[in-house]
């Protein structure tokens, strides 16, 4: 899960931007965070704009910028999210952790919590986030006997290691740059599966991590080849 920056609140006319309805925050979500779901990271011109506490939950934050993310219809929908309580204290969130140390992609559109956060707290809540979003539902999880079959966020993820693998020798015979990889990358959506597939080359990385915008840069280490590192070091018990 690719870990975002927010900006603080926009201002108009030196005030803090209206965002009632809550929907007039979308252009700059997307400016800011691009057009990706901040959840399964979906490149899509439908993505809604997200409470991270849902409205059900407290009506306060319903046009509070603080709390908006974007997100697709099958992430933020009645399956997964939705209306759901969230503990921001117990949930790894893509604007608030490295999400990108949460969780590990594999082949095959796979999403597994991070195996070396094993016996910790991080791996709880990466745990937590992974079932609130339910990025695990693939056909043949047992964990979900009754998976809606229009749940394709998986098979998107698939294809898009698919798209990335096939670059991949490009990249490597000098075909390709890192920056036509990141762009073309930047345009499919599936910065994790990105990163992931081209995690031995630094100066891809590094572009994808320039060029997906609103791409948390902290969580990134320039002094050690763009590998993901922790963003709350402070936190002992999840300094993720």
């Amino acid at each position: 899960m690719r870990p975002v920056t927010k900006i603080g609140w926009p201002q108009e006319g030196g005030n803090p931007k209206s965002y009632n309805p809550h929907t007039k925050a979308k252009t700059d979500l997307e400016g800011h965070l691009g057009c990706y779901c901040s959840y399964c990271e979906v490149f899509s011109s439908d993505l809604e704009v997200e409470h991270v506490i849902s409205r059900d939950l407290d009506n306060t934050l319903s046009h509070d910028w603080n709390n908006f993310l974007v997100a697709c219809g099958r992430c933020n929908g009645k399956d997964n999210k939705s209306n759901r309580n969230v503990d921001l204290t117990i949930m790894h969130f893509p604007h608030r952790n490295n999400t990108f140390l949460s969780f590990k992609y594999e082949e095959g559109g796979y999403v597994k919590v991070n195996p070396d956060l094993d016996g910790t707290a991080s791996f709880t809540h990466a745990e937590n986030m992974l079932n609130l979003v339910g990025l695990d539902k693939i056909p043949g999880n047992p964990k979900y006997p009754n998976l809606n079959q229009n749940d394709t966020r998986w098979k998107h993820r698939r294809v898009a290691w698919e798209w990335a693998v096939k670059y991949l020798p490009k990249f490597e015979s000098g075909e390709l740059s890192p920056v036509e990889v990141a762009e073309f990358a930047s345009q499919k959506g599936f910065f994790s599966v990105w990163y992931s597939v081209f995690s031995a080359h630094e100066e891809v990385r590094q572009a994808l991590i320039n060029i997906f915008t609103g791409t948390a840069t902290n969580c990134f280490d320039p002094a050690n080849g763009y590998q993901p590192i922790p963003r709350n070091s402070a936190n002992i018990a999840d300094p993720i």
